[in-house]
């Protein structure tokens, strides 16, 4: 596959090599894939993308951008030289310059600047737009004016750095499926950083996860949610709840103490007593969330648990369980 985008080795510390924001990471991007960025804040997200976009410098290790070295300890390329599109969580549109001239302030030096602003207008629904200001359009229209102006240089790479986050949840869902489409539609190779994993799993080729500076995975959604490498990493996909020695006893688990269990709230079945690991419980507490239902446990040797099931759940007690094939290992 051809790399768009190459890192080895990166690190970058703020304070004399004390603490690392990105801490030796290595990964790389093939042309025209989406990679979604996901971790807690302070994971080292936007120190990784404002390392690739050249706002701050390495202390080691190499970044390559279509195939041309753009940061290492001895060289910066400066941002405007790399050719990326950065689209932002706050849109950073000229308020003073109308849609039109908020996309042809990028490519003023393009001889068919109009045309091409013209094309990336039509491209994100906005060609009857042009004429009106930022502050004439709403939440979702806006970020399309960013992203066509991110879009009409053709970036080799482009970022989009939390762009959903100032959105209300329909209209998030809504305008990160047309983005992304549009980027797919374009063949752009692009970095989405996020902390919504619902985000990434709807649109990313591949998923990276950061945490405290280091990148602890990298894969598909589905070998992410089937084969997480920590229980960081199955917390960030799904309901997950961590077999402690107190849950193991009241399942009668025969779980190797050495190593860290967890099972995730859809493979927890209730009144179900076919399953290996099976205990009794008392509903403390009944939550309705629609088409679930959230219930707070007792469990017979007195542990507290919380589950979310479809099913419909009649009386106060009832039976919890699970099997051995849907337990997750990690080492400790």
């Amino acid at each position: 596959m051809d790399k768009i985008l190459e890192i080895k080795s990166l690190s970058k510390s703020f304070d004399g090599g004390k603490k690392f924001a990105v801490n030796d990471v290595d990964f790389h991007i093939n042309r025209g894939d989406i990679c979604a960025v996901v971790g807690e804040s302070g994971s080292g997200k936007t120190t990784l993308i404002r390392l690739i976009a050249g706002l701050e410098h390495p202390d080691n290790g190499t970044i390559t951008i279509n195939g041309k070295e753009v940061s290492s300890i001895k060289k910066v390329v400066v941002p405007e030289k790399r050719n990326i599109g950065m689209v932002f969580q706050e849109y950073a549109l000229f308020p003073h310059l109308n849609v039109l001239d908020n996309i042809l302030y990028g490519i003023s030096k393009k001889k068919d600047k109009k045309k091409i602003a013209a094309e990336v207008l039509e491209l994100v629904g906005l060609k009857d737009y042009h004429e009106r200001y930022p502050h004439e359009l709403s939440g979702g229209q806006q970020q399309r004016v960013a992203l066509a102006r991110a879009l009409a240089p053709n970036p080799s790479l482009l970022i989009l750095d939390e762009p959903f986050s100032n959105l209300d949840a329909m209209l998030r869902m809504q305008l990160r499926n047309e983005v992304f489409n549009i980027i797919k539609k374009m063949g752009v190779t692009a970095i989405f950083v996020t902390h919504d994993t619902q985000d990434a799993l709807a649109v990313a080729d591949e998923i990276l996860i950061f945490q405290n500076g280091h990148l602890i995975q990298k894969d598909q959604a589905s070998e992410l949610y089937n084969k997480p490498q920590s229980i960081y990493v199955a917390s960030l996909f799904g309901n997950t709840v961590q077999l402690n020695k107190g849950l193991k006893n009241a399942f009668r688990c025969p779980l190797k103490e050495d190593c860290c269990h967890a099972i995730r709230n859809e493979k927890i079945s209730i009144n179900a007593s076919d399953c290996e690991y099976v205990t009794t419980a008392k509903i403390l507490k009944r939550t309705f969330l629609g088409t679930h239902t959230q219930l707070m446990l007792e469990l017979e040797n007195g542990e507290h648990l919380t589950v979310v099931t479809p099913e419909a759940v009649l009386g106060n007690e009832i039976s919890v369980g699970f099997n051995s094939k849907d337990v997750l290992a990690f080492d400790d």
